[in-house]
């Protein structure tokens, strides 16, 4: 009766880490030195140096170095780079933003872009596609250590689980069959 109550516990947490481990993971971005940033979007993390480029969507070259930036899109990511990055990189924006424009393209189809302001907050506008800005840019940064990605939790549980069941099962005697 114990190692049946014993399996099921054990499979209980080993579910539960499994679920807890695959909810919704924060995505954040993280000042690592320079102009050096992690962004981990709760699954992967990637390191990017962030500088800015004097760039018009109106211009196709620019306009697709724009649209391959990784908060493109997304205006969660977007202002997460704004609020990270700040006026770090010195006074590159106009029309009070102290720091690069992180251009998204919203739903509407206007180029909206997100920007720090001088009054310590992120803010955004509206960028036609014939303006000029400066416009932040991410390089992907390959120096250093790899990171591991995900949570161990989840493998540690599993591998529990199975030398549990491996191992922990009590030893069973043969019954002597018999004939008729």
């Amino acid at each position: 009766m114990t190692t049946s109550i014993k399996k099921l516990l054990l499979i209980s947490i080993t579910v539960l880490l499994g679920v807890m481990s695959g909810g919704v993971m924060a995505l954040t971005v993280t000042h690592i030195a320079g102009n050096e940033y992690a962004y981990s979007d709760g699954i992967t993390t990637t390191n990017y140096d962030i500088s800015y480029v004097y760039a018009a969507f109106s211009d196709r070259t620019q306009a697709a170095q724009l649209n391959s930036q990784p908060w493109f899109g997304n205006n969660g990511v977007a202002i997460a780079f704004t609020e990270a990055v700040g006026s770090s990189l010195g006074p590159t924006g106009g029309n009070g933003a102290v720091g690069p424009y992180f251009a998204v393209y919203d739903t509407a189809g206007m180029n909206t872009s997100y920007y720090w302001d001088t009054k310590g907050y992120y803010g955004s506008t509206y960028t036609n596609d014939l303006g000029q800005h400066n416009y932040a840019i991410a390089t992907v940064n390959t120096v250093g250590a790899p990171e591991i990605d995900g949570s161990l939790a989840p493998k540690v549980g599993f591998l529990l689980g199975c030398l549990f069941l491996m191992f922990g099962r009590k030893k069973q005697h043969a019954k002597a069959i018999l004939s008729v």
